[in-house]
């Protein structure tokens, strides 16, 4: 094989390995753009887990008081009140329906629910007004009368009122919100509560099945300083959440600022702009594990929010573990990651039954249903990749899986090769210069140049020429030193083999018009008779 061809051998096997082994492959017809950041990522895959909760309370107080005009000398008064107390988030950890958020969401401060009850009867039931408009019921206040004052001080404290304190929780999904009428919510228990004054976290248990749910990181003691996070949750009112149709949580980003031990456990410090409401919420890491739970913000001395605080995973653990349930992802969860790696892919009409498929198993998931959309109408456009031209990840990069692109390489460089190998063992031994008539290039002296084959000279003894009419071709005899010096290989030629001496070389004659033999006058090589040119060295020949 030629220098040219081995050239363009090594360059044909250079190029398949590299279209192989390229992100890309070149049966990929067009490639994928890069798509969202793992980070957004994992905030879509969690959000449908995040919850809206309403928490409301009824509460029956009864009051005794001294009634000189009663038999008993006794007298009561009872009322029961009902009011929404806290709007927060939450986040779903078991497909059955088990909710983690936050302990003052769901479970009111005592001394304000006595505070509340007791303004609503004692001042509304003796006829007094609260101080201004802008007055708290669950403040608590001083009457200008020492025994109605009296009786309210008492009712305060647990003294002449008796309080029966039910809090009810109700869950709103994002399935729920996104109904065109108000929805209805789901009702919620308790199963424990840490309180807000320990480690603030609650879990609660709904009637739910194959619901959506994020996952928990492994500690708290994992995360650093300058860590990113995010927070979800819906702020606001539950007045406000609900008839707006906000199918989705807020997404506050932030880093962690710091970690410090609070009592038995640590909390979390963040720079995130945290909105009310969002409270009992999650904090995901950028591969969307829950590391923290939304608690509580510093006020500030002028009033405003401070330092925002998460409660860790390692505390979420400890009271799922005292309620006796467990973390576990479902098939939604599963078929919504499958669907949305399809999606992320640009492979959308292998997308739109993927996406289908969540619905079936969790009906009116509302990212699912915008993205379903949004894949049946680019489904067959240009954007459109096939998945058979993709990673199995779908991640839009093309290919085929990584054992197979290293396979191929290997196998197409190996027939290359093999193909290189079985050309040299098939190469030709090149014809005698002297069988082809040419015109011999000038040397720099003005001397012809040496045959082709002159550069073997020194490799071997050149073979003794042999006398006109032997009936043999004419042998080429051993070129003029001249001649030889320009043909020397660049290094030194093996020792040649131990040989014969060489018959002795006949004597050269000038070429002569006679009828006798002719040499060539150039390289002394015998010519026939009638020869124009010199067989060895192409000289031409006087008549």
């Amino acid at each position: 094989m030629s220098s040219t061809m081995r050239r363009k051998a090594l360059v044909l096997s250079t190029v398949l390995a590299t279209l192989l082994l390229a992100p890309g492959s070149a049966g990929a017809q067009s490639a994928s753009p890069a798509g969202p950041s793992p980070v957004e990522r994992a905030i879509t895959l969690a959000s449908p887990a995040v919850v809206f909760i309403d928490t409301s309370v009824k509460i029956h107080v009864r009051l005794i008081y001294q009634n000189p005009n009663a038999v008993s000398g006794l007298g009561s008064l009872s009322r029961t009140y009902a009011f929404d107390y806290a709007t927060g988030s939450g986040f779903v950890v078991n497909p059955n329906g088990v909710i983690v958020t936050a302990s003052h969401v769901v479970e009111p401060e005592e001394k304000l629910m006595r505070n509340y009850a007791a303004n609503r009867l004692v001042l509304e039931g003796f006829g007094y007004r609260y101080p201004s408009a802008n007055s708290s019921p669950f403040d608590q206040y001083t009457l200008p009368v020492g025994y109605q004052n009296q009786l309210l001080q008492q009712c305060y404290r647990g003294v002449a009122c008796t309080f029966a304190i039910t809090p009810i929780e109700t869950v709103y999904s994002a399935v729920d919100i996104a109904q065109v009428q108000l929805p209805k919510g789901t009702p919620a228990r308790v199963l424990t509560s840490t309180g807000f004054e320990n480690t603030d976290v609650a879990i609660l248990q709904v009637n739910g099945t194959n619901m959506p749910t994020v996952p928990l990181a492994g500690s708290a003691a994992d995360l650093a300083t300058g860590d990113e996070v995010v927070a979800l949750g819906f702020p606001g009112s539950s007045r406000d959440a609900l008839q707006t149709g906000v199918t989705q949580p807020n997404k506050v980003f932030g880093r962690v600022s710091n970690i410090r031990p609070q009592g038995t456990s640590n909390l979390i410090e963040v720079d995130a702009n945290i909105e009310p409401g969002m409270s009992g919420g999650p904090a995901i890491d950028g591969s969307g594990n829950v590391v923290g739970l939304i608690s509580f913000s510093l006020l500030q001395s002028s009033g405003e929010s401070g330092a925002k605080y998460l409660r860790t995973v390692d505390d979420i653990k400890a009271a799922l573990a005292d309620a006796g349930v467990a973390t576990a992802s479902g098939p939604a969860d599963e078929a919504f990651r499958d669907a949305m790696n399809l999606f992320w892919g640009n492979h959308f009409s292998a997308a739109v039954p993927a996406l289908e498929k969540v619905l079936a198993i969790y009906p009116g998931q509302p990212l699912a249903t915008q993205y379903l959309a949004d894949a049946q109408a680019k489904a067959g456009t240009a954007e459109d990749v096939p998945v058979a031209e993709a990673s199995p990840e779908g991640g839009g990069g093309g290919g085929v899986p990584a054992w197979a692109i290293a396979a191929a390489a290997a196998g197409a460089i190996v027939v290359v090769l093999l193909v290189v190998l079985a050309t040299r063992r098939r190469k030709p031994v090149p014809a005698a210069a002297a069988a082809v008539p040419m015109t011999p290039p000038v040397s720099a002296v003005g001397a012809p140049a040496p045959p082709q084959e002159a550069t073997r000279v020194g490799v071997q003894p050149p073979p003794a020429a042999t006398p006109p009419g032997a009936g043999a071709p004419p042998a080429a005899t051993a070129p003029p030193p001249l001649a030889a010096a320009f043909a020397a290989p660049a290094v030194a030629p093996p020792a040649p083999p131990v040989a014969p001496p060489p018959a002795p070389v006949p004597e050269q004659h000038p070429i002569e018009s006679g009828g006798g033999p002719k040499f060539c006058a150039s390289c002394g090589h015998a010519l026939e008779a009638g020869a124009r040119f010199c067989p060895n060295c192409g000289t031409q020949v006087s008549a």
